[in-house]
């Protein structure tokens, strides 16, 4: 099936995503989301790239916790690669930073944050129904630029809102200077690197990531629950390295633990439990060297297969 919308988004934003998921369909547009679209056992990063690839339309739901997840920094820059047009929806009152601002620097904005609401007397359902109109419009918009022997009237009522000036329209010249600044500061480093002896050995602390918990039923009241993920590579050869992770059940409590051995991963399963109730609504996951804990990251999107 072909899809029109990839919706990018944080695990902890899935209350999010399913909502714009639901109407986006609802309303006939073809979207391709994690959940739906990803099996158990399966490359994750490679799938993300087969079902962005094809969309017209990454749907990006933003928050700290997006500008956080190296999965949505990868999602987005894939897309600003592949031209596609992005359609970003703000739910919390966070500004994109760094490589993010880079890439949304001139996308046009559904401001949905607390505050936004509050101000503009709105609600975040109303805010997910101007989000349908507004992907439409987009499609319509593209659906005419590929078949230019289409009446141009029928494009006539297509309005896609500019929510929020781009942020490099708004701060051309601060960004310009810091990246001046940013240029003189890296060249010094690598120069004072290239003649130094010592190494910090710092981690990479963004090396690894949660991409969602697959619940198998395996019958005969037997359930397993898989920790799908990915390591870079600058952590995949590591000898002493574990990914430590504590299965939470609804009420906050450690059900049980796993500990993987980054050399011992087996494929993007970054841990694993085999239980008899159902009852894990939370992960949390720790990249330890020794009893030092290196990076923390923690997940509630579990999808049963």
């Amino acid at each position: 099936m072909t899809h029109d919308v990839f919706i990018s988004y944080s695990t902890k934003n899935t209350e999010h995503a399913e909502a714009i998921y639901e109407r986006l369909q609802n309303n006939g547009v073809e979207c391709w989301f994690a959940p739906e679209n990803i099996g158990t056992a399966t490359n994750f990063a490679e799938e993300i790239m087969l079902g962005l690839k094809p969309c017209k339309v990454v749907v990006l739901v933003f928050s700290k916790d997006a500008q956080a997840s190296e999965y949505v920094n990868n999602e987005v820059a894939a897309a600003f690669d592949e031209k596609k047009h992005i359609v970003p929806i703000k739910v919390d009152d966070s500004f994109p930073e760094g490589r993010m601002e880079f890439y949304l620097s001139n996308t046009q904005w559904l401001d949905a944050s607390p505050s936004a609401l509050k101000k503009e007397n709105k609600t975040i359902e109303g805010c997910y129904d101007q989000l349908v109109g507004d992907v439409k419009g987009v499609l319509a918009k593209i659906t005419n630029e590929d078949n230019p022997d289409l009446d141009e009237g029928d494009n006539n009522n297509v309005v896609i809102p500019h929510h929020q000036r781009g942020f490099f329209d708004r701060y051309k010249i601060p960004i310009i200077a810091l990246a001046i600044i940013l240029v003189a500061v890296v060249g010094f480093v690598a120069y004072s690197g290239m003649n130094s002896d010592s190494s910090t050995g710092e981690k990479n602390e963004t090396g690894i990531d949660i991409g969602y918990v697959g619940l198998e039923n395996n019958g005969a009241g037997s359930y397993s629950y898989y920790v799908f993920g990915t390591v870079s590579d600058d952590l995949s050869n590591s000898s002493n390295d574990v990914i430590h992770i504590d299965f939470y059940d609804k009420d906050g409590k450690v059900i049980d633990s796993s500990d993987t051995k980054i050399k011992d991963m087996d494929g993007n399963i970054l841990g694993s439990l085999d239980v008899n109730k159902k009852d894990v609504s939370k992960v949390s996951l720790q990249l330890k060297d020794d009893d030092n804990v290196l990076y923390n990251v923690d997940s509630d999107n579990i999808i049963e297969q």
